[in-house]
């Protein structure tokens, strides 16, 4: 444990267990800049555990003040300094720009842990016209009260906020030293906490920032924290920097009894002798089809289900509408939960969840409205399958477990270390301890922090000072080593521990004494034991509830799962009590013994349990990505996954997640799968690497995707996974499987209200509004070519573009706000702002115009563009620079480069063949930014001026990538990648893509099981795949936030799979490319359709035969056709058996542009049937009104069976639907048919793909 005590000793460690020494009466924490960042006066740690934006200002509300910026990162550690039962928290805020109508956080405090994404459990907000603030009880509502000032403060105009909280009474805000609002009632706020900080997006023990719309801040002064909730008169005083007079600590039985679930009744008497207690560990627990472990992690301040922000719990829907991640919006209404084969007859349930719980679809038992712990006793079971049924979908369960607890024997074990409860011993004296006492010392209140050493025969020792009596509870701590010493102590030869032992943990025996205790219920006296994990003291080993009575010794055999400890870690055994006078003392002379079987027989458990551990932990943390500890998530998981290295430093897995977070390490071996000789290597490798594309889609469909679509993810991060879908569609795997799942997450964004005309329903930033649905659609004109649901969709995307992209005073388009939704769009202070991802809700709008060319948009589109282009700096060597970022009102900028939206530059660039429109990139082509250039779908070094040149010097090894870090889960290769695929491209190397593939294989096959069995965030897994698209298609069709297609064609198959046919597309110009191709099939051929997308439209050469030498050129040409091919058209190419093929396109005559025509389409989405009586919707999609035309129903075999005839459409140059509605009578006994339009006179048409659509009743 000793690599770790520096992070403790940063978060948790106080001085002392024993109330700290206060500057006046309940203050916790003081700071007012007089020196600088750090307190004046602070309980835990003084110093801030990040600071970045931060700095002095001579003019505070009284004497210096903080002055700090909008992308503020500044937080103090929470430990001791704010208590979560009780306090007041009070600062001066001074706005430092306008307040306006865009709510913004004033100040945060986060939780320990939780499962909400921003873990907030105390906020004051800016709600637009006044303030809220919000205290978050332990089952996730929120004790909420919100005032609308009379005045809007000026922007230089010092405000007091105050804000106390506490478990007996509620909450009340003060506004300049008056009440302003409360709300009364008890609750139960009792909370891990991890750090405090002014402003900011995200507070939370895995990452702090300012981000997005986040980015708002101003000027804070005489930031204080009390432990006690003050009086209108002490925060009156505050407000005019006086010294309040504190009330005293309230005694808040009430709270203590609720917290325990002792209101009435007692739990389970001990009427044995000895009672054996075995914690029987769920083996698996899902909400709906996505792995949630939350609820049963041993950690209380976790949760089942995830967290909904817009939620149904009290207090916690609000203006700040984050999308919903990490939920399926059906969940929270079930939890199932998997016994293994092993006796159990208790359950212990914590959390306001309240519902039946039944076992295999029969009820167990039934828990009532209100309860916070339930401890049911039930009959004997072995194994089977829970589930608890939510009365009130997303009220969570904090914790349950199953135990069984019989009459039992303490097992004489492989070894047995034996202690005895010395409560005069002064666990200072320890060094072993201080960990866990700086744990209790920052996580308690000081009534609750008593300690009791218990010590081996022959400790050294020490006399403890006296200290006031406390609420009725005690932790005992068991120091895991005794060979580190007090400076200033004398040496010693003693040591006692399980260092090197070679033995697992069995469990632990307590023998407690005769208490001379009072009861307090009927007899008995309730008591709640929970043995805190070494690895770990916020994770319980045991949490269970037992009652005793009086002046009556028992033992208890606590049964623990099997634990190889940590060398030196310590124990802690926090035993609460219901009251009765119970105290430290009356647990004198109990003895302890920790049991030991060998290693061996403990690995198994150990293994098991900490590797569950730590997936659920990597699986939530995965979004923000911690790697430091001083982010306590991240310290979890390493000591979690370490402990499994320790044990079993073999483990595959194991090492597989360490590696995930520590990519410069190796992987463990792996086996890869043989090779034919007989397939050219290239070819096995592409085909293998397809394959494990596939199996992560499959397994994401299979084993998450639930019937209304949902991944579980959060429908918002659900949207960004099937981005992954859209590349396994066009190279022709199983097209329609992936078209399906991914057309069902669009239709469920619909279904879930997420959708206000073509934007979010909620107010979002610009990255996250695209996350809301915008993305889906896109995708979908994308698979789904010609379908006219997307494309109607997309176009109503485009729609809104008018009001987001506006003409500034200095003449430029930019985008308005970086904070808008479908109803609202904010333009006020630093939300005015185009940012950096701000055009990638252009995405359906540049899909629309390759499609039909809308005029509107293309030209809106050109303006933004242009106005980005008008910012353009050069430099002495005529490089061009572009800002990131352009305040709408003021036309400045901020930042370097255009990044995302390169997108919109190549797409400007390909509509108009203008060169300015590769300013952006002109400097990366010279300089060989490889890692740049890879941002762009299609083949630079074909299609740009300046790009062949740049791939002759990377054919030279002049230029060669930087080999810097890439994100794995966007599905990218890395720029020394992406130049050995460019000498693969100039000289047919195949070696040089056959290793490509194989370290993708290789990475994949590794990551694998994290990337499905781990449950991660849905927005956080992918598999590469753009090598396979640049050389199956000839470029990129599509990569999550890389979004102008630059794929040259797309590929279906008959005769075969798309796993059957290897394929290579050198060099992807639209004009001119060969494609090679080999059937990895022993006996049968198989038919490639190819498609076009980006190619050019125009008469086209084919010309093709076998390679038998592998020089990409026929030895024979036995293929030659000349055919017409334009986006949307295909061609069939034959590949037989064990034979490379190879087919050179050469672009004869350039054709029309087909998204200048009209376009008559419909999909299924369009047929409904009532009886015989069919009823077709007809849509105009195309540039040009269409002629009118023909509804036909043909059967199977081609036979006409009704017809009916619509009017002309004119074309939605608007950018709204143009449709007719046709009626028509299906013949009595038609089993199956096909509904196909036709047009008058039969004119060219941009697609007749979309002019069939398939019916089997």
């Amino acid at each position: 444990m000793k690599p770790f005590i520096c992070w403790l000793a940063l978060l948790l460690a106080t001085p002392a267990i024993a109330p700290p020494v206060m500057a006046e009466e309940g203050l916790l924490f003081s700071l007012s800049g007089d020196k600088g960042l750090t307190a004046e006066h602070a309980a835990g740690q003084a110093e801030p555990l990040f600071a970045v934006g931060a700095q002095t200002i001579p003019n505070g509300a009284k004497g210096p003040g903080l002055g700090l910026n909008d992308t503020l990162t500044l937080v103090w550690p929470a430990a001791s300094n704010i208590y979560a039962q009780r306090g007041t928290l009070s600062f001066y805020f001074r706005p430092r720009e306008p307040l306006g109508e865009a709510p913004f956080p004033v100040f945060r405090v986060g939780a320990a842990d939780g499962t909400s994404w921003d873990m907030a459990w105390l906020r004051i907000d800016w709600n637009g016209h006044g303030f809220d603030a919000f205290v978050t009880d332990t089952n996730l509502s929120r004790s909420r009260v919100s005032f609308k000032m009379d005045r809007i403060p000026a922007k230089d105009d010092w405000v007091h906020v105050a804000f106390a909280w506490d478990e007996a009474t509620g909450v009340k805000l003060w506004i300049n030293g008056k009440p302003a609002a409360q709300k009364d009632g008890a609750a139960l706020y009792d909370s891990g906490l991890y750090a405090f900080g002014p402003f900011q997006r995200i507070v939370a023990p895995y990452q702090v920032h300012s981000m997005y719309n986040f980015r708002r801040s101003g000027d804070i002064d005489e930031i204080r924290i009390y432990d006690r909730r003050l009086d209108d008169a002490g925060v009156a005083a505050l407000a005019t920097n006086g010294t309040p007079v504190v009330p005293p600590v309230p005694d808040n039985r009430a709270a203590w009894l609720k917290r325990y679930g002792w209101e009435t009744t007692a739990p389970a008497y001990l009427s044995d002798p000895v009672t054996r207690i075995r914690k029987v560990e769920f083996t698996d627990m899902r909400d709906l089809k996505a792995r949630m472990f939350k609820g049963a992690d041993g950690i209380r301040e976790t949760t089942w289900p995830g967290v909904y922000n817009r939620s149904r719990l009290e207090g916690r829907h609000d203006y700040f509408e984050l999308p919903d991640w990490n939920v399926y919006s059906q969940g929270g209404k079930a939890y199932d939960l998997s016994l293994p084969d092993e006796p159990w007859n208790r359950i212990e349930l914590t959390g306001a969840a309240y519902g039946s719980l039944n076992l295999d679809g029969k009820l167990l038992f039934k828990r009532i409205k209100g309860a916070e712990r339930t401890s049911a006793v039930v009959a004997d079971h072995t194994g089977g399958k829970l589930r608890f049924e939510n009365t009130a979908q997303e009220t969570p369960i904090q914790e349950i477990a199953a135990y069984n607890v019989t009459k039992g024997e303490v097992p004489a074990g492989y070894a047995t270390l034996s202690y005895t409860v010395d409560t005069a011993a002064d666990a200072g004296l320890y060094p072993a301890l201080d960990e866990v006492r700086g744990f209790i010392g920052g996580r308690f209140v000081p009534e609750e922090r008593a300690v009791a050493v218990a010590l081996p025969k022959g400790a050294p020792r020490k006399a403890a000072k006296p200290t006031a009596k406390g609420a009725p509870v005690v932790h005992l701590l068991i120091p895991g080593d005794f060979r580190d010493t007090r400076p200033g102590e004398g040496p010693t030869r003693f040591s006692y521990g399980w260092e090197n032992m070679d033995a697992g943990l069995d469990g632990i025996a307590i023998d407690l004494p005769a208490m001379k205790v009072e009861a307090t219920h009927n007899g008995l006296l309730p008591l709640n034991i929970r043995v805190r994990d070494p690895n770990w003291p916020e994770r319980d080993l045991i949490d269970i509830n037992v009652a005793v009575k009086p002046n009556e010794a028992r033992t208890l055999w606590l049964d623990t799962r099997d634990r190889i400890l940590p060398p030196t870690a310590s124990f802690i055994i926090t035993i609460a009590v219901a009251g009765g006078g119970f105290d430290a003392q009356a647990l004198n002379g109990a003895q302890v013994r920790l049991v030991f079987k060998p290693a061996s027989e403990a690995k198994a458990e150990h293994v098991a349990d900490r590797m569950e551990q730590a997936r659920d932990n990597l699986a939530f943390f995965v979004e923000e990505q911690p790697n430091i500890r001083a982010y306590p998530l991240w310290t979890r998981f390493e000591r979690d996954i370490s402990d499994v290295l320790r044990v079993d430093p073999g483990n595959a897995l194991a090492r597989a997640y360490w590696v995930e977070k520590n990519p410069e390490q190796p992987y463990a071996p792996v086996a890869l799968p043989p090779l034919d000789p007989e397939v050219p290597l290239w070819a096995s490798r592409q085909i293998e690497d397809l394959k494990l594309y596939k199996r992560f889609v499959d397994w994401w469909i299979d084993e998450r995707q639930v019937d209304n679509g949902e991944f579980g993810g959060g429908l918002s991060d659900d949207t960004d996974l099937v981005n992954a879908w859209v590349p396994l569609a066009l190279m022709g795997v199983d097209p329609q499987r992936y078209i399906t799942s991914q057309r069902k997450v669009l239709d469920a964004t619909y279904a879930n209200g997420m959708w206000s005309g073509g934007l979010s329903r909620i107010a979002t930033d610009e990255l996250h509004s695209y996350e809301e649905g915008i993305n889906t659609v896109a995708q979908s004109m994308q698979m789904d070519w010609g379908n006219p649901t997307a494309i109607e969709r997309g176009m109503a995307v485009a729609r809104e573009f008018p009001r987001l992209f506006e003409v500034n005073p200095a003449g430029h388009r930019h985008e308005v706000s970086a904070y808008f939704s479908g109803t609202k769009i904010y333009r006020e202070g630093t939300l005015g702002w185009q940012r950096q991802f701000g055009l990638l809700i252009t995405h359906p709008g540049l899909l629309l115009v390759d499609y039909n060319g809308n005029a509107a948009t293309k030209a809106l589109l050109l303006e933004v563009a242009d106005g980005w282009l008008a910012h353009g700096k050069q430099d002495a060597k005529g490089n061009w620079s572009f800002p990131s970022d352009i305040e709408w009102a003021t036309d400045k900028g901020a930042g370097n480069g255009v990044q995302s939206a390169i997108s919109l530059f190549w797409a400007a660039y390909i509509w108009t063949g203008d060169t300015k429109y590769l300013r952006p990139i002109e400097g990366d082509i010279q300089r060989g930014n490889l890692s740049n250039l890879s941002q762009i779908n299609a083949d630079v070094m074909a299609r740009a001026p300046g790009g062949a040149a740049l791939a002759q010097k990377i054919v030279a090894g002049e230029v060669g990538g930087r080999g810097g870090a890439i994100d794995r889960n966007l599905g990218g290769i890395g720029d020394t990648e992406f130049a050995a695929f460019v000498r693969w491209q100039q000289t047919g190397d195949k070696s040089l893509i056959s290793d490509l593939y194989g370290r993708e294989i290789e990475a994949s096959t590794q990551r694998m099981p994290i990337l499905t069995e781990g449950h991660l965030w849905s927005d956080r897994v992918s598999v590469p795949n753009e090598l396979l698209q640049r050389t199956r298609l000839g470029g990129v069709g599509h990569r999550r936030n890389v979004y102008y297609p630059g794929n040259l064609v797309r590929w279906a198959f008959t005769g075969g799979t798309a796993e059957d046919v290897a394929l290579l597309v050198r060099n992807g110009d639209p004009k001119a490319f060969r494609v090679i191709g080999y059937n990895l099939l022993k006996t049968g051929d198989v038919t490639g359709i190819l498609t076009a997308d980006q190619m050019a439209s125009g008469t086209w050469r084919v010309t093709g035969g076998i390679d038998a030498d592998g020089d990409d050129v026929p030895d024979a040409v036995t293929f030659d056709q000349t055919v017409a091919l334009e986006r949307g058209t295909s061609l069939p190419l034959p590949f037989p058996s064990r034979r490379s093929m190879v087919y050179q396109f050469t672009l004869v005559t350039p054709g029309e542009d087909p998204s200048n025509r009209p376009d008559i389409g419909l999909s299924k989405d369009d047929i409904t049937v009532k009886g015989r009586k069919l009823t077709v919707r007809v849509h105009s999609l195309g540039a040009k009104s269409t002629p009118a035309g023909w509804v036909i129903i043909e059967a199977a075999d081609g036979k006409v069976l009704a017809r009916a005839s619509f009017a002309a459409l004119a074309a939605p140059l608007d950018l709204l639907p143009k449709t007719r509605d046709v009626s028509l009578t299906v013949p009595q006994g038609a089993k199956g048919w096909r509904v196909r339009l036709e047009l008058d006179g039969a004119p060219k048409e941009i697609s007749t793909g979309n002019n069939v659509a398939e019916w089997i009743p």
